[in-house]
């Protein structure tokens, strides 16, 4: 056994790559040893290098969350246990601040904890509309909602105010999407609306279907919109001019993905299409399910869809051919998420199965009561919003519940889940949202 603090002795290069071996847990420890060691293991390059291992190197900026400040302090927790942040630092001492990137490890590692323990506030519910909500779409604090009630609403999620309302549809609004400081609007006649956020004018409005528009993706500076008239158009946001308008399904769109130059979607023919918006062309059609198409995910190696014949498919990008049908549910399934690990389906059956790529079942969980209506991942985080008023979040490598958001107070009919807060829309003619803040 050494006599000597190995710390004085070796270079300190070397020190510091012996450090690096550590975890998170393990160099904390060795800054408790003494005045020196924890001056030692206050270092920007271990705590980073903790960071990237976690795969949070992004919120130094993405969210910023050195600069992240409550959203509501003061407000109600439901759980009896604050989500807020409190880190107590002595006015008076000898050792030097924090350095940025073991604060940013242990203001990561809170959020973290919030949506693992349930602890999160609830803002003021956010009353306005008339009638069902239909979209929502979020940036920041600002969260734009649209609904059957033919109007449009801007709010802030500071004051949980409408700020606000834009009206004069001619019919229901059925999607909503923010782009940079405008949000484009679908509309059950079939037009699409772009709007300036701050001042509610309208720039500009869209003809190019015939039929509602119920979904909208944006890649880069392209629109691309789908609906009941089964076909998908591809809009320039600087001219605003229509590029494609493509036509294959027969029946309604049901879903829509996008990722880079591509989109998917899927239909009541019960088929679904891998389009490339640049040409125009279809790459794929995809036939197999003998219902609708109700879900659809992908990237550039396969596309995963669920249906309401009860089986989630999984298609080659490349190919288009069926690589596996995965057989489990005993109902329509709603929504698909997933990510490199796993396969996530939620179903009417009022389960979640999380599924290998392979189409192996790997773990079901038993928790919702009635339809599952939305899923969100997030890293090794499963986030799912049902009916009978559950939202549960997972653990979706162990396949198991960390926590049921018991308190969520209307049914759910949309859920949006960001970083540091989630929102619902209920199905309800009320047309009321919901804010769950975890930070």
């Amino acid at each position: 056994m050494m006599d000597e603090d190995f710390t004085q002795v070796l270079p300190s290069e070397l020190t510091y790559k012996i450090l690096s071996f550590l975890n998170a847990e393990e160099l904390a420890s060795v800054q408790k040893v003494c005045v020196q060691w924890r001056e030692l293991g206050n270092s920007d390059f271990l705590w980073h290098l903790q960071c990237i291992l976690k795969g949070w190197e992004k919120y130094e900026s993405n969210p910023p969350i050195l600069n992240l400040e409550p959203m509501y302090a003061y407000h109600y927790s439901s759980t009896g246990s604050s989500p807020l942040f409190d880190l107590k630092i002595p006015e008076c001492t000898r050792l030097s601040p924090l350095c940025k990137w073991k604060h940013i490890f242990l203001r990561v590692a809170h959020l973290m904890k919030n949506w693992s323990k349930g602890r999160y506030c609830v803002a003021p519910i956010l009353r306005g509309h008339t009638d069902k909500v239909n979209a929502l779409d979020c940036k920041e604090d600002c969260l734009i909602s649209g609904s059957s009630d033919r109007t449009v609403k801007i709010w802030d999620l500071r004051t949980c105010q409408c700020v606000t309302t834009v009206e004069d549809f001619f019919d229901s609004v059925t999607a909503v999407k923010i782009f940079g400081t405008s949000v484009i609007i679908g509309c059950g006649d079939g037009t699409i609306h772009i709007i300036t956020i701050t001042s509610g004018q309208r720039e500009r409005i869209l003809h190019g279907h015939h039929d509602s528009v119920n979904h909208l993706c944006i890649q880069g500076s392209v629109l691309i919109s789908s609906g009941a008239d089964a076909s998908v158009c591809a809009w320039s946001l600087v001219s605003h001019d229509l590029l494609r308008h493509m036509l294959v399904h027969t029946d309604e769109i049901e879903c829509m993905s996008s990722l880079d130059n591509y989109v998917v979607t899927g239909s009541w023919d019960r088929t679904m299409v891998l389009w490339d918006i640049i040409s125009g062309a279809c790459v794929h059609h995809l036939v197999g399910h003998s219902e609708v198409v109700l879900c659809c995910q992908f990237d550039t190696s396969e596309i995963v869809s669920g249906s309401a014949d009860g089986d989630v498919r999984i298609w080659s990008f490349l190919t288009g051919l069926c690589l596996h049908v995965l057989s489990g549910h005993k109902g329509e399934v709603y929504c698909v998420a997933y990510n490199a690990d796993c396969i996530a389906s939620g179903s009417s059956d009022s389960t979640i199965i999380l599924w290998s790529h392979e189409g192996k079942i790997q773990h079901i969980l038993k928790e919702h009561m009635g339809i599952v209506r939305c899923l969100h991942i997030h890293g090794e985080r499963l986030v799912s919003g049902g009916d009978q008023r559950m939202i549960v979040v997972w653990d979706l490598k162990a396949g198991r519940k960390l926590s049921t958001l018991h308190r969520h107070p209307n049914k759910l009919n949309l859920m949006w889940v960001g970083e540091t807060k989630l929102i619902t829309a209920t199905p309800e003619k009320c047309g009321c949202m919901t804010v769950l803040t975890f930070w």
